[in-house]
């Protein structure tokens, strides 16, 4: 036999393979699907491909689907104009100015005053001279 129709045999080959396998009934056993039925099993076709009025309907609703995603899509993007530019920070912002600090050594020691800054973690200095 000459390469051509070998090539010709082995896929008149698969495409008989393909076909039967779609004609084999599947069950559905509860939640799961199995060619060997069990207790309660349902058949299931699934050699019945979709006539014209399916794929029609498929594509009009794929089309709703995507005029949806559409709007939604314009819909977010309006409410983001909207809104105000988020702060970088995670904190309120600075409206009130920190208050003054003494620079005696008796205020250092005091204990800081809580204010809308960022946390910052500070080494404690050494008591020891």
């Amino acid at each position: 036999m000459s390469a051509p129709i070998r090539i010709a045999v082995v896929a008149l080959g698969l495409a008989a393979l393909a076909a039967s396998a779609c004609a084999e009934t599947v069950y559905r056993c509860g939640s799961s699907y199995s060619h060997a039925p069990c207790a309660g099993a349902t058949a299931v076709d699934v050699g019945a491909s979709p006539n014209a009025a399916q794929r029609a309907e498929a594509r009009a609703v794929a089309v709703r689907e995507q005029q949806l995603a559409a709007e939604l899509v314009r819909d977010r993007h309006e409410r983001e104009r909207a809104r105000p530019a988020a702060a970088a920070s995670l904190s309120p912002t600075a409206a009130t100015s920190a208050p003054a600090r003494k620079s005696t050594h008796a205020a250092k020691k005091q204990r800081r005053v809580v204010d809308d800054r960022d946390f910052v973690a500070v080494v404690p200095t050494s008591t020891k001279k």
